[in-house]
């Protein structure tokens, strides 16, 4: 529009409206499904009577649904919105909640960690990317950064709150309590989140007006085929599926293997702290960094400090457990922020539905399979240590995917 203008500082919309909203529907979304799920891990075993791979097998349902459905979600979100995408999202995460307070058999548990995966496709953080993307030119890594703390937040503090709710409540009572929080992220979703920031008169943060007042031409919209035609597509989508086992591998792991260190369960979720506070950390400093030093740089700096976590878990041992998951949850948070930015720097926004999409099938693949096989290598030497070598593998490999990026992307 022709009255669309430039603006910048804290008091710019974006800042207090997108990331901010975007922050808590995100710190209840993945902190949910990835936190607090892993707290009705040993009720769960105890009720259906399976092994530890069985049960691990539904975050792969859950994961493999996510990065199936984002290529929809994505879609969607470019051609009629975000708000209605995130909207089935929180709905879903409420169902799957609310049907876990009366699960009684294995299918029923899948099913519901199906409809855990429709949420994070709908309002999880491929779309929380998009829309932050959207808003932001400048400063895009910071946005960005701000915006996925939230899964860190969520993550350190829902694994404590849920096995608080399963003492009190029995783990039942603590799934349909719940199941009540996602319903109020509705308002949030409906009236904060503002699709462009063309619909307040505004540009994008840090991008200057053209001076004739005209509004910028919108950038051509790519297919999914030529989004998989690109190069830097496959070397960030597979340092992104590396890193996404990593991570879901072990924090899905966390509380089973503290069991088998001697740790109880209330000071097994005293774990998940330094691993999802590092991961903030790690994504509030990378995004500054990264905005002032360069993205590949600091990306190749947090991949290896993913690297040397995983080396210590290889002493399995409760003596170096802090310090690995310290250490690999700092790297994690800067991985998590610079594998979006790089994204939307490399494709610009116009498809960033598509792309954030095509990027999901990677990484929630990734992620899906990382709790199950490591589960199942469990289950087959009776210790984690062989998973852990897989992970360490996996790490080294996004290394060298991330050395081969292009140190400066054209943006679409």
């Amino acid at each position: 529009m022709s009255g669309a203008r430039a603006q910048t500082g804290w008091q710019y919309y974006g800042w207090w409206g997108i990331v901010l909203a975007t922050f808590i529907i995100i710190w209840a979304t993945n902190g949910l499904t990835v936190g607090a799920i892993t707290a009705f891990d040993a009720s769960l075993l105890e009720m259906l009577q399976v092994d530890r791979g069985t049960l691990k097998f539904g975050d792969t349902v859950m994961l493999l649904t996510t990065a199936v459905a984002t290529l929809a979600a994505g879609w969607i979100a470019d051609r009629y919105g975000v708000r209605p995408v995130m909207a089935v999202g929180v709905i879903a995460l409420a169902a799957a909640f609310f049907g876990l307070s009366s699960v009684e058999t294995l299918s029923g548990m899948y099913a519901l960690r199906f409809l855990m995966g429709i949420s994070l496709s709908c309002a999880g953080l491929a779309i929380c990317v998009v829309i932050v993307s959207r808003w932001f030119e400048a400063r895009r890594g910071l946005a960005i950064g701000l915006t996925l703390a939230g899964t860190s937040l969520g993550n350190a503090l829902f694994p404590d709150l849920t096995t608080y709710l399963i003492e009190r409540e029995g783990w039942r009572g603590a799934a349909y309590y719940v199941s009540i929080l996602p319903l109020l992220l509705l308002p949030l979703i409906l009236f904060a989140l503002k699709e462009w920031p063309s619909k307040l008169g505004l540009q994008p943060y840090g991008m200057q007006p053209r001076a004739d007042g005209a509004p910028m031409p919108p950038a051509a919209e790519l297919s999914y085929g030529a989004i998989l035609s690109r190069p830097v597509f496959w070397f960030i989508g597979v340092a992104a599926f590396a890193t996404f086992y990593a991570i879901l591998a072990i924090s899905y792991n966390l509380f089973l293997h503290t069991k088998d260190l001697g740790i109880d369960a209330r000071d097994a979720a005293k774990y998940f702290v330094p691993l999802f506070i590092g991961g903030l950390v790690g994504k509030l400093l990378s995004g500054f960094v990264s905005d002032l030093f360069g993205r590949k740089r600091t990306w190749l700096i947090f991949l290896g400090l993913m690297l040397v976590g995983s080396l210590f878990l290889l002493t399995n041992s409760q003596q170096w457990l802090f310090a690995s998951v310290a250490c690999f949850g700092l790297g994690w948070g800067g991985n998590y922020t610079l594998l979006q930015a790089i994204t939307a720097d490399a494709f610009g926004t116009r498809s960033l539905g598509k792309v954030m999409g095509a990027i999901t099938v990677l990484d929630a693949g990734g992620g899906a399979i990382g709790p199950w096989i490591t589960g199942m290598l469990y289950d087959s030497f009776g210790s984690y240590i062989v998973a852990f070598w897989v992970i360490a593998a996996l790490i080294t490999l996004a290394i060298v995917m991330a050395l081969l990026v292009p140190a400066t992307e054209t943006k679409a």
